[in-house]
């Protein structure tokens, strides 16, 4: 029998392959098994925004669709991730709209950047993550979060400078585990610059 399997949003990782790039990392709610989603940067962007509470100037595409939901009273149900064509995820908005529900093709992408608006689940088809799934060991957050310092965010861009490439590194992987995304972004573009003077 197939299942859908709920999923969480762990957290996003520059690609240091394809330029302009991230990696949107998935797990899944209840295991050890995680997948990476290859993103733009705009959709990294929105989804780092509003996953820490923070409100770009003007609405984004993702905030003018959930307005538009909004409008017309209708809401979105659930985001699933249904297939994987030559590495390509395939994601659908199953939305409700007087007492019907109505399903809609998107980017997996856009899906999850609007989920995270509409504080609506994420899934996938347990037979798509029994293929990308991996396998990882258990973190426990808290103990990142206790060698946090809480000055990490009051640095500037000539103070991450100054920092190693290996401190860094430590810093962008605490970041991550402790959800703090824009900073990760900040840390990540010290990084490049570091490693572009070094090459």
């Amino acid at each position: 029998m197939n299942l859908d399997v709920k999923l969480t949003i762990t957290g996003l990782v520059y690609n240091q392959t394809v330029v302009g790039t991230y990696g949107l990392v998935l797990s899944e709610e209840f295991g050890n098994r995680r997948f990476s989603v290859m993103i733009g940067e705009p959709e990294a962007q929105s989804i780092a925004l509003k996953m820490n509470n923070k409100k770009s100037p003007r609405p984004l595409t993702h905030d003018l669709i959930k307005s538009i939901l909004n409008v017309f009273n209708a809401e979105l149900q659930k985001v699933l991730i249904y297939d994987m064509i030559n590495d390509v995820f395939y994601s659908e908005l199953h939305i409700l709209k007087e007492d019907k529900i109505l399903i809609i093709d998107a980017r997996t992408s856009d899906a999850v950047a609007l989920a995270v608006r509409s504080d609506c689940p994420i899934f996938i088809k347990s037979e798509i993550l029994d293929i990308v799934g991996t396998e990882v060991e258990p973190v426990v957050k808290e103990d990142a979060k206790d060698k946090f310092p809480d000055n990490y965010e009051d640095l500037s861009d000539d103070d991450l400078d100054l920092l190693s490439i290996e401190t860094l590194d430590e810093m962008l992987e605490l970041a991550l585990n402790n959800e703090k995304y824009e900073l990760a972004v900040t840390i990540r573009d010290a990084l490049k610059r570091k490693k572009d003077i070094n090459s």
